[in-house]
């Protein structure tokens, strides 16, 4: 017998968030989490909420001037964070940013 699949609650803020998904190597920054979601309308709040409500992954994520570090690599709907411009980015409620490590050395 079949069990009845029950529809998906979803509170307010998981409705309006960002969601950012990190690698396991991270995941220890952030209470064991895999998925953040924090409520942001372009990349340079996010990182803000992310500074305040993750500041362990915040700190692996960026330098001291706020900038994404070389040995990561961010990606917004397959797009390469790169450039100060990209702190402009506009993100929509839903959409996954990619946090993954790079080959670059630090």
């Amino acid at each position: 017998m079949l069990e009845k699949a029950w529809p998906v609650v979803m509170n307010e803020q998981d409705k309006t968030s960002v969601i950012i998904r990190l690698p396991s190597t991270l995941s220890v920054f952030s209470g064991g989490k895999s998925q953040l979601l924090l409520n942001a309308e372009t990349f340079e709040q996010l990182l803000d909420a992310l500074e305040s409500q993750y500041p362990l992954v915040w700190e692996q994520l960026c330098d001291a001037q706020g900038r994404v570090r070389k040995k990561i690599q961010i990606y917004v709907s397959n797009r390469l964070v790169t450039t100060p411009a990209d702190l402009n980015m506009a993100l929509k409620p839903g959409q996954e940013v990619i946090v993954l490590p790079s080959n670059v050395e630090a």
